[in-house]
């Protein structure tokens, strides 16, 4: 394998700096990628859909920048997917100084659950994240200040987290359940931040959100034969309505970029967007919601997905 702290000296000799993004194929994710690329940063783009990737591919290396533009297919879900990416990443050697850690699903009408026996959103964008970000933990670390940045939404300020039943194995509802994951990941962001900062390392987590912003999230929820009249109608309203309604992908990334790039707030920082209750504007240090606050629930979380994953962190 490839020495990535010689890697990391040559890239910054010359001038070069890589961002992962999962679910960046499309909507926020290829917002905060086209963000990237102006920049000049080599950018690897973690997708599951590989037609969507090849796109997005397609339409970063037309826009002005230097950098490189890679794809890899991954499945979230899948824990022999996340390893598999993660291993050619470490195998191509490269560093990274920002992950992104984007991807999702809004919850199907019906509940669904991955391989393992997790509710599918929860899998995806809480589970599949804490392991990706581990694996990846040596590449990040190769790097002086690296950045892991959490997607989270404005949804969180309505969730409770059930850590006796994570998998909504009772009283499943699809808002609640993605109320529950977007908490989730912003409760990883700050537990992170705690215990890297208790370490004295050097590497930043954050959290954003995009406020209402449009993207694929509703065209992408997964759907059933089993889905009732109702069921598929508020399916193709979610996806018509974050089709138009909302800012721009480029406009939802600008928190994301914002803490990825600058130093305008501290790590630790959820960022957002600062007007009408959050949906739109520059971006503002965004007080969570009263459970994101809750710091034993953030440790009981990471205690508890720690157990579903069976990781453990060096700090």
């Amino acid at each position: 394998m490839i020495n990535v702290y010689d890697t990391y000296r040559t890239l910054c000799q010359m001038g070069k700096r890589h961002a992962v993004i999962t679910g960046g194929a499309s909507g926020l994710g290829l917002g905060c990628a086209t963000h990237f690329r102006r920049l000049g940063y080599d950018i690897t783009v973690a997708d599951i859909d590989a037609t969507a990737s090849e796109r997005a591919q397609a339409r970063l290396r037309a826009l002005p920048g230097d950098g490189s533009v890679n794809v890899r297919a991954l499945d979230l879900a899948d824990t022999a997917s996340i390893a598999h990416v993660a291993e050619a990443l470490k195998a191509h050697g490269q560093p990274i100084d920002v992950l992104v850690n984007n991807a999702g699903i809004y919850p199907p009408a019906l509940r669904r659950v991955c391989a393992e026996g997790h509710e599918l959103s929860f899998a995806i964008a809480h589970l599949g994240h804490f392991r990706l970000t581990h694996a990846l933990w040596p590449l990040l670390a190769a790097v002086p200040a690296a950045r892991v940045i959490s997607i989270s939404s404005l949804v969180q300020r309505q969730a409770r987290l059930n850590l006796e039943d994570l998998a909504w194995n009772q009283g499943y509802a699809p808002i609640r359940a993605y109320q529950q994951t977007k908490l989730a990941c912003l409760l990883f962001a700050r537990e992170l931040h705690r215990r890297l900062s208790a370490s004295g390392s050097d590497i930043s987590s954050y959290a954003a959100h995009p406020g209402v912003c449009r993207t694929h999230i509703g065209r992408n929820r997964p759907r059933s034969g089993r889905d009732n009249a109702w069921q598929r109608f508020a399916t193709g309203a979610l996806a018509q309505g974050l089709r138009y309604f909302g800012q721009s992908p480029e406009e939802g990334a600008r928190p994301v970029i914002a803490v990825a790039t600058t130093d305008q707030f501290p790590a630790g920082s959820f960022v957002g967007p600062r007007w009408l209750n959050e949906s739109f504007g520059r971006p503002a240090d965004i007080a969570p919601g009263p459970a994101a606050r809750d710091p034993t629930l953030a440790a009981a979380l990471w205690t508890r997905t720690e157990q579903l994953t069976g990781l453990r962190w060096a700090f």
